[in-house]
C-alpha cells in the first residue's frame, strides 16, 4: 500500500511536462519515477502527440510508463500499441473534402496521422513541414490526400487553423457524416480531429481499469483544452500556471508553470510528505 493520495499519475506533454524548448530533466524524472514505483504508483503520459514521437521522447523510460497518444486514439504499454480507435480511409477523405470546401486553404497545413506513417502535402509551407517532421517523425509528403494508403490505420487529423471555428467545424461535419468526429485544441491554432467520444480521459479509463486504480486515486496535470476531460476524471487535478483560463477554471489546483518544473515540484511535494 502507498501513503500517497494517488496510485496513478497522468501528465500532458507540451506546455505541461516539457518546457517551451520541448525538454525535460531526465535525471529528475528518473528519481521521481523510482520513488513513485516504490509507493506502487503508475505513470501515464497522455498527449496529443503520436505514439512514435512519444516512444522516442521517453525511450529510456518506455518500460516504466504507459502512453495515451493522439489524444486517446492510441494506447501503448511496454512500448507496443495495444489499442487504436481509427477512421476509415473513406472517412478521412470525406473530412478532407469538407475542410477544402468549407475552409479554403486549410488543407495546406493539414496532417493525417496513421499508425504506420503520417501524411501531409508537398505543397505545405516550410514552417509547417518542419513542425510536422518533428512531431511526426514517420511522416511522408504526398501530392494529394487521395494517395494515403488503404492499409494504414488513421487515428487523427491535425490542422493549423483558427480554433474558434472548432465547434462549427465539428457540428458541420457530423451533420453530414456517418463517422463522427471530436475536434479539440491544445492551446494554439492547431486543431486535432479524432473519432467522436475519443479523448485522453477515455484512454485513461482503460488503463485505470487494467491497473485496478479508481479514478479518485488519479492525479492529472494539463494546460490545454484537450486536457479538460482528463482533469475532470482525476481525483486530484492540476492546471499549469501557464495553462488556458478555461483549464484553470475546472482544475482543483494550480501547479507552477511548465518552465518551472511544475509537475516535478508538485509530485515531489507529495513524495516528501509520504
Amino acid at each position: 500500500m502507498t501513503n500517497l493520495p494517488f496510485k496513478a499519475v497522468a501528465v500532458d506533454v507540451d506546455g505541461t511536462f516539457e518546457n517551451d524548448d520541448k525538454e525535460y530533466d531526465h535525471q529528475m524524472f528518473k528519481q521521481i519515477l523510482h520513488q513513485l514505483h516504490q509507493h506502487g504508483a503508475h505513470f501515464i503520459i497522455a498527449s496529443g502527440r503520436p505514439a512514435g514521437r512519444l516512444i522516442e521522447d521517453f525511450s529510456e523510460f518506455i518500460d516504466s510508463v504507459d502512453l495515451v497518444a493522439d489524444n486517446g486514439a492510441v494506447l501503448v504499454r511496454d512500448g507496443k500499441i495495444i489499442r487504436t480507435t481509427t477512421f476509415s480511409k473513406k472517412g478521412i477523405l470525406q473530412f478532407v473534402d469538407y475542410l477544402r470546401r468549407r475552409y479554403p486553404g486549410s488543407t495546406k497545413t493539414l496532417l493525417v496521422s496513421g499508425v504506420k506513417h503520417s501524411y501531409f502535402l508537398k505543397s505545405t509551407p516550410p514552417k509547417f513541414k518542419r513542425s510536422h517532421h518533428y512531431f511526426y517523425p514517420n511522416s511522408i509528403e504526398i501530392d494529394d490526400f487521395s494517395q494515403i494508403p488503404a492499409d494504414d490505420q488513421y487515428t487523427k487529423l491535425t490542422v493549423d487553423y483558427p480554433s474558434k471555428v472548432r465547434r462549427e467545424l465539428e457540428y458541420g461535419f457530423n451533420s453530414r457524416s456517418v463517422e463522427k468526429v471530436n475536434v479539440t485544441t491544445s492551446g494554439w491554432n492547431y486543431m486535432d480531429i479524432i473519432r467522436q467520444n475519443v479523448n485522453k480521459a477515455a484512454g485513461l479509463k482503460e488503463f485505470l481499469a487494467y491497473l485496478d486504480v479508481p479514478r479518485n486515486e488519479l492525479i492529472a496535470f494539463g494546460d490545454g483544452e484537450n486536457d479538460i476531460e482528463m482533469l475532470k476524471l482525476a481525483g486530484l487535478s492540476y492546471a499549469m500556471a501557464n495553462g488556458q483560463d478555461s483549464v484553470k477554471k475546472i482544475a482543483k489546483f494550480i501547479a507552477p508553470s511548465n518552465n518551472d518544473n511544475g509537475v516535478f515540484k508538485v509530485l515531489n511535494k507529495y513524495l516528501n510528505k509520504a
